[in-house]
């Protein structure tokens, strides 16, 4: 049986292919055959088939049968997989669901609030290795593809660095990026971006879309091919999976192919995508599909770079939505910010801040990191941010923004405490206990940084602990003094307040206390009565109860433009206040 199909090869021009059917493979998925066919003319002999005709529409007998959707690298011959259009049409539900897209939920909110807990306490060199599992664990899952083919996806990326696209080149090949797409993106520059000339009013089946991940300073998206489009508005393509997402909300713009690449694994189209108009709503294993009465929200991405005297620069970027593209996305454009602004990998100091701006308020996390991995830690901490925000349990967080700003030098400065000697080791309640605090950076130099704790009037009298210290034995120490778990954003944003970055010094008064956590609050100076009710739940099996035994009652944070680290205790008792005139 011969055909005939319709795809795009420069231009927006739609053209017609032959088509031979060898056969059909039955069952090659649960449920659905694939039909089997040879191509040829428009020089299909030379380069084989191209990533990029995806979803390009075949028709035998004049009726439309399917969509070319797989290949095979360095075949010999032109030889695609088609799905048929029988398992396409029901991608795109005639009518829209209420409510809009659905989302599955995400991991508790409280399981992200442990693992940034967990952060704080380990060293660098394990903090990488956690944050990298993060990342490489919050990623759609991998497609399957049919008897070892491959999609004929032509993934696009304009603006992204060399080195950018070798540090991510794991995730974007789960995403379905090819090794010749890749190595594309990473010899394209930023000026070579570009948009489509002359785009058609309308999508039509043959003709080339991009489904857009990033626009902005850099863009990133899939070009592929429109199989049908239906007379309400609907459309289909591609004619196998994409992110494996289901339900998704993409922006699509028509594209513009500039030329198609030849080589001997896999020829490839490249092109400009145009103008979002449309947007894709359907991500099945059979294809994908959309409609094309508006394009898709999308998320806007402010990163700020600066540091060492360069003058600070601003990116911009709109990127997906999606819960599970979102947060991989982010750290992308972060990691391309860093490198555009400074393409010498030399930072051996990054202060960084990730600032998520929800309908709940803003989720804000700012650290330093060190080394010649300064920059991986900061880009794998906003994925990590990025992801406890945009996918958990809570439900659609109403993202409007992130921020993110990024202060580099090359200087590897540290400081150590070394002592810290408080004016006096008697304080009353309403006075300002003065201490001086002794540093020393790794040259030995030493300095001097005073600080003062207010003793709140109602603090009681007795034995009290005055602790100095880094940021990571001072937020060791907020948690122990408060282990509730989060349960809404606004209470994980109040968890990460409590995190200390790593460049403070951090100056606080502990006093006891009888009080009781539970994991949604900690209550401190307990009356005898609440007590035994908490012991009483305790031991009839009431798990998730604790006791606290000390708590804050002032504490001053001091920031540094370098990491501190180390720490010290020292006992000060609080007596009651001495009449004036009095010693």
């Amino acid at each position: 049986m011969k055909g005939y199909g319709l795809t795009v090869v420069r231009g927006h021009d739609v053209e017609r292919f032959d088509v031979e059917v060898l056969g059909v493979v039955k069952n090659v998925v649960v449920g659905r055959s694939m039909i089997l066919v040879s191509l040829s003319g428009l020089d299909l002999a030379e380069t084989g088939i191209a990533a990029g005709m995806s979803g390009s529409p075949v028709y035998l007998e004049g009726r439309l049968a399917g969509a070319v959707a797989y290949g095979w690298g360095f075949s010999r011959k032109a030889i695609a997989g088609v799905t048929p259009i029988g398992a396409m049409d029901s991608i795109v539900p005639e009518k829209p669901l209420l409510g809009g897209t659905s989302r599955t939920a995400g991991p508790p909110i409280a399981d992200h609030a442990a693992f940034f807990a967990r952060l704080a306490a380990l060293p660098e060199e394990p903090r990488l290795g956690e944050l990298r599992r993060a990342m490489l664990e919050s990623l759609p899952s991998a497609p399957a593809y049919p008897s070892e083919g491959s999609t004929l996806l032509s993934f696009q990326g304009t603006g992204l660095p060399a080195a950018t696209v070798a540090a991510f080149r794991t995730p974007l090949s789960r995403l379905g990026a090819s090794e010749a797409n890749l190595t594309l993106m990473g010899a394209t520059s930023p000026a070579a971006i570009g948009t489509a000339s002359g785009t058609p009013a309308t999508l039509v089946p043959g003709g080339s879309v991009t489904a857009y991940l990033v626009r902005g300073d850099l863009q990133l998206g899939a070009t592929g091919t429109v199989t049908e489009v239906y007379p309400d508005g609907r459309f289909v393509a591609f004619g196998h999976g994409f992110l494996a997402a289901g339900e998704i909300d993409l922006p699509v713009a028509s594209a513009e192919v500039v030329a198609i690449i030849p080589t001997l694994q896999q020829s490839f189209k490249v092109a400009n995508g145009g103008e979002p108009r449309y947007r894709l709503t359907n991500d099945r294993d059979s294809g994908v599909g959309g409609r094309t009465d508006r394009t898709a929200p999308t998320i806007p991405i402010s990163v700020v770079v600066e540091g060492d005297g360069r003058p600070a620069r601003e990116f911009r970027y709109e990127a997906a939505s999606h819960p599970k593209l979102f947060p991989l996305l982010a750290g992308l454009v972060a990691d391309a910010s860093m490198t555009a602004a400074d393409p010498t990998p030399r930072d051996k100091l990054l202060a960084f801040r990730v600032a998520l701006d929800t309908a709940s308020g803003e989720v804000s996390y700012e650290d330093v990191a060190t080394g010649p991995r300064a920059k991986e830690a900061a880009v794998l901490s906003t994925v990590a941010l990025a992801a406890a925000v945009a996918d958990n349990d809570l439900g659609d967080p109403g993202i409007r923004g992130i921020r993110l700003r990024f202060g580099s030098s090359t200087q590897e400065r540290r400081l150590r405490i070394l002592e810290a000697a408080p004016a006096s080791r008697k304080v009353a309640p309403g006075e300002t206990l003065v201490v001086a605090i002794r540093l020393a950076d790794r040259r030995g130099e030493e300095s001097v940084r005073v600080v003062r704790l207010a003793v709140p009037t109602g603090t009681p009298e007795g034995r009290a602990t005055l602790v100095v210290s880094d940021g990571s034995n001072a937020t060791a120490l907020r948690q122990l003094l408060d282990p509730s778990e989060p349960r809404t954003l606004g209470e994980f944003a109040t968890f990460l307040s409590r995190i200390v970055p790593g460049n403070r010094l951090f100056a606080g008064l502990l006093v006891a206390t009888r009080g009781a956590a539970t994991r949604s609050a900690t209550l401190d100076a307990l009356p005898p009565t609440a007590l035994a009710l908490l012991a009483g739940a305790r031991e009839q099996g009431e798990t998730g109860i604790a006791d606290v035994e000390a708590r804050l009652v002032s504490e001053e944070i001091v920031t540094f433009d370098r990491p501190v680290s180390g720490g010290v205790r020292i006992d000060v008792d609080i007596e009651r206040a001495r009449p004036r005139g009095t010693r």
